[in-house]
């Protein structure tokens, strides 16, 4: 039993691709997902309603987070989720066939408390294949698990709802890396014979819009390193990662 948690901000053109993957899964057993529409104003809360009306054999419902920021919106959907282990994913990302059953069957290991996944990408850019991204990326989050130092991308991770819970949950007011940030502090949380692992049978192809040789990639790929860089390396939160309502003039706290 999984809950599968999605924020959805405007992504009317494409959610309903991220939709029809959970209707090829291989998993059999019972799960559910929970959109969280974070303020949507293209109808994107509509397509998923009417989704969910032609697939009655889907288990799924629509939260409301009218704050905006998708921390606030994954804390949300979260909360909301009925079972006992949650994943996430992006309303802009197609889950591999047999996402589900692979989650599942790593968590039947009781040791396993939390995991991140394989990352590809769908329609990816050339940039992409000459950087040899998806190996780069598999590369990086093997070695940071054996660090104990696991990356979490939000479009590919699943944790047990009582770690997530035992640490608090996300931190709402980041803008920017909740979902490495949540990763940082399950490490730290963990108890004997509890354990972090990466899967990489767990696939999902996440969307490649943001790539490409303009300044929109390269604001997001240098504020993206610059995030890694503050939590896992200096441990810090730094003001600029939160959002503006949540800011302050002194440094974050400490990593905990």
């Amino acid at each position: 039993m999984i809950s599968v948690v999605i924020p959805v901000y405007n992504e009317a053109d494409g959610v309903e691709r991220c939709l029809e993957a959970f209707t090829r899964q291989t998993y059999k057993g019972p799960f559910e997902l929970v959109f969280v529409d974070n303020g949507s104003t293209d109808g994107s809360a509509e397509r998923v309603r009417r989704f969910f009306e032609r697939h009655p054999e889907l288990d799924g419902r629509i939260v409301e987070e009218p704050r905006k920021g998708v921390a606030r919106a994954c804390q949300t959907g979260f909360a909301a989720a009925r079972f006992g282990v949650i994943a996430r994913t992006d309303a802009d990302t197609i889950v591999d066939e047999r996402w589900l059953e692979a989650l599942v069957r790593r968590f039947r290991d009781p040791g396993v408390v939390a995991l991140c996944g394989r990352v590809s990408f769908h329609e990816p850019h050339p940039i992409q294949r000459v950087l040899q991204l998806e190996r780069l990326i598999a590369l990086h989050q093997r070695l940071h698990v054996a660090l104990k130092r696991p990356h979490f991308w939000g479009f590919n991770f699943a944790v047990r709802k009582e770690l997530f819970e035992r640490v608090g949950g996300f931190n709402t007011k980041l803008r920017l890396g909740e979902d490495l940030e949540l990763g940082l502090r399950l490490a730290r949380a963990l108890r004997p014979g509890e354990r972090i692992v990466y899967a990489p049978e767990a696939k999902v192809y996440s969307s490649s819009r943001r790539y490409g040789l303009h300044r929109e990639w390269l604001r997001y790929t240098i504020e993206g390193y610059r995030a890694y860089f503050a939590l896992v390396w200096r441990g810090r939160v730094p003001d600029w990662m939160k959002l503006p309502d949540a800011s302050r003039r002194t440094p974050g706290p400490p990593l905990a």
